[in-house]
C-alpha cells in the first residue's frame, strides 16, 4: 500500500478535464439521465456496479430549480426512496451513502483515486443553478501550460508562489486516501489554490481549499 503521495500523469488529467469543460457547455445535448452517464464515461478508472446506472432528482427551492441529487438504481428497476433532500452537505449524507457512493467503484491505484474525487465532485455540480455553481466556474490545474496561462491573463497578482510541480497528486490509504489538485476560481476571491480531498472509506469526500499559490484580488460576484 502506498503511504506518500504519487503524482497523476499531466497528460492523462488534463485529457480528462478536456472532456469535462466540453461537457459543462453541452448539458442540453443530453436527455436525463444520459448526462450524468455521460459524464462517468470520461474517467475511464471510475467505474458504476454492474446492472446499474446513474440517475438523479432535481433539488428545488420554491420554484427554481437548484442542483440535482444523483443516485445509482437498476437498468431495468425503479429509483430508490429517497427522503427529503437537505440543501446542505447532502453529498456526504448516510443517505448519498446508500444511494450512491456504495454502487461507484475505482481502480485501487493513485489515478484510480484522483478519478474519484475529480469525478464526484463535478457530478454534484452537474447542471447546477447560478448560485450553486461556484464548482463549475472553477477550473482544475494539471499542467504548467494551463497554470502560465492564468497568470499571462490576469489583470494582477497580488501574491504568487510558483509550485515545484503541477501535476494532480494521489496517496491511497486502507480506508481511501487523500488527492490535491490546482484550481482557479474567480469567484469572491480570485485565486489559484490546492484543493485537498480526503476520500473517506464509504465513498465520501471531505473537501477543503489549502494552501494559496497565486492571489489575484477580488474576482467575480455570484
Amino acid at each position: 500500500m502506498n503511504i506518500s503521495p504519487e503524482r497523476v500523469p499531466e497528460g492523462r488529467a488534463e485529457g480528462v478535464l478536456e472532456h469535462v469543460l466540453h461537457f459543462r457547455k453541452s448539458y442540453d445535448r443530453y436527455a436525463k439521465p444520459d448526462d450524468v452517464n455521460a459524464l462517468l464515461g470520461f474517467f475511464p478508472r471510475v467505474h458504476v456496479r454492474s446492472g446499474y446506472q446513474l440517475d438523479y432528482d432535481w433539488v428545488h427551492h420554491g420554484d427554481t430549480i437548484k442542483r440535482i441529487r444523483p443516485y445509482a438504481r437498476p437498468l431495468d428497476g425503479q429509483a430508490p426512496l429517497l427522503a427529503d433532500p437537505s440543501t446542505e452537505g447532502e453529498e456526504r449524507s448516510d443517505q448519498a451513502v446508500e444511494t450512491l457512493y456504495q454502487y461507484l467503484h475505482y481502480d485501487p491505484t493513485p489515478e484510480g483515486l484522483f478519478e474519484y474525487a475529480f469525478f464526484v465532485q463535478e457530478l454534484w455540480a452537474t447542471r447546477a443553478s447560478w448560485h450553486d455553481a461556484e464548482w463549475l466556474a472553477t477550473v482544475p490545474i494539471f499542467t504548467r501550460a494551463r497554470f502560465e496561462g492564468v497568470l499571462q491573463t490576469a489583470q494582477k497578482v497580488v501574491d504568487l508562489h510558483e509550485p515545484e510541480s503541477c501535476a494532480a497528486e494521489a496517496m491511497r490509504t486502507e480506508a481511501g486516501g487523500r488527492v490535491r489538485f490546482l484550481v482557479h476560481t474567480p469567484m469572491g476571491w480570485d485565486r489559484i489554490y490546492w484543493l485537498e480531498i480526503d476520500v473517506e472509506g464509504d465513498g465520501r469526500l471531505d473537501v477543503h481549499a489549502g494552501d494559496i499559490v497565486a492571489d489575484f484580488g477580488l474576482g467575480e460576484t455570484f
